[in-house]
């Protein structure tokens, strides 16, 4: 599934960043949602109407390449994974 897949590449993104210092829920995008889509399987639209579906359901915000996660345990729960 395409939403399981964008929230385990956000959560991985957020525990790499997490474990170097870095804030966990406030982070930039190095990566074009593109860049994103080839990395997961996924056409450039799919994960923009991804990328709009899980700020609309309140997940995350997002501007440009700012993304700030607003509700990681339903990320987890969309990516199958309960853990920390």
């Amino acid at each position: 599934r395409s939403e399981q897949r964008l929230a385990a590449f956000l959560l991985n993104l957020s525990q790499r960043l997490s474990l170097l210092g870095y804030s966990p829920y406030e982070f930039i995008l190095r990566m074009s949602r593109e860049e994103i889509g080839n990395f997961l399987g996924l056409t450039l639209e799919t994960v923009s109407r991804l990328f709009s579906r899980f700020a609309r359901e309140g997940l995350l915000k997002i501007s440009q390449r700012e993304v700030h996660l607003l509700d990681l345990a339903a990320l987890r729960t969309l990516a199958g994974t309960e853990c920390d």
